[in-house]
């Protein structure tokens, strides 16, 4: 874990690195303090400034406008640091999830406490304890952000959390789609994987996501076909492998349905934004 600024970071690393899409493979949340800046996220952008707060998960592609007298406080932990929290934060791991929000005065001002306390133990000598103490301030932060995303979305994947038999089931299968999703796109293979019928895991996903278990597959699986569109030059035959497609025009059919757009025509998109 750690706990820096937006400008020491920029201070190790070189102008093109920092502007070009990147991945990282931990969780890095950053709150903006002065400044505005752009800022992409698989493919999203998002216009930055005092009071947005953003998180962005592991190998999510990530890109900053070359730009910015943006400065932000960074908290930046990988999947193992954090305390097992309850269920309905299943959002940690949940790369569907909302990555950005524009926090209100009395939100952001909670929300730098807390963030404070967190940089004033990250900066003090250990004695012993401070690994536990700053994963319980970690949890802290992430409760607050899961309070703060089910207050001001209206959507159903986030304003409820996922509780009692359904909520389980769902996050059971969001950690099945992680590890499966270039495997397969067939709702029943997740059924089988997790010891239920295709009509009970489809009522899990209608309940918590408000949408078909299909649906979510398919969200994943354009999703990664994006990022691998922007941050490799895989040619697009390598990428639909990848994703499970035996046929190039199978996958660039899916891609047109999810995307709306052709897989060249999304990737030179990107390339002309860069």
């Amino acid at each position: 874990m750690a706990v820096t600024s937006l400008s020491e970071v920029r201070t190790k690393v070189c102008l093109d690195f920092a502007t070009a899409p990147h991945r990282f493979a931990y969780h890095q949340i950053m709150l903006v303090g002065s400044g505005t800046g752009d800022f992409t996220i698989d493919s999203t952008h998002y216009s930055c400034t005092v009071g947005s707060l953003l998180w962005i998960r592991p190998n999510q592609v990530i890109q900053f406008a070359s730009a910015t007298n943006m400065e932000a406080r960074l908290v930046m932990f990988t999947e193992t640091f954090p305390l097992r929290l309850r269920a309905h934060l299943g959002m940690l791991d949940d790369v569907l999830r909302p990555c950005h929000w524009q926090l209100r005065d009395d939100e952001l001002a909670t929300f730098r406490r807390v963030l404070a306390l967190m940089q004033e133990e990250f900066e003090r000598p250990d004695q012993g304890l401070g690994e536990d103490i700053l994963k319980h301030l970690l949890a802290v932060t992430l409760m607050h952000i899961d309070q703060m995303c089910r207050g001001q979305h209206t959507d159903r994947s986030t304003a409820e959390a996922p509780t009692g038999e359904n909520g389980e089931l769902f996050l059971r299968f969001r950690r099945e789609l992680e590890a499966s999703y270039r495997r397969t796109r067939l709702v029943e293979d997740y059924a089988a994987a997790l010891n239920c019928t295709p009509r009970t895991l489809s009522r899990a996903c209608r309940t918590v996501a408000g949408t078909s278990t299909k649906d979510l597959i398919d969200a994943r699986v354009a999703l990664e076909a994006k990022r691998l569109l922007v941050h490799t030059d895989l040619p697009v035959g390598s990428i639909a492998r990848q994703l499970g497609f035996t046929e190039v025009t199978n996958f660039g059919k899916f891609f047109v349905r999810r995307v709306n757009m052709t897989p060249g025509t999304f990737r030179r998109g990107d390339d002309s934004q860069n």
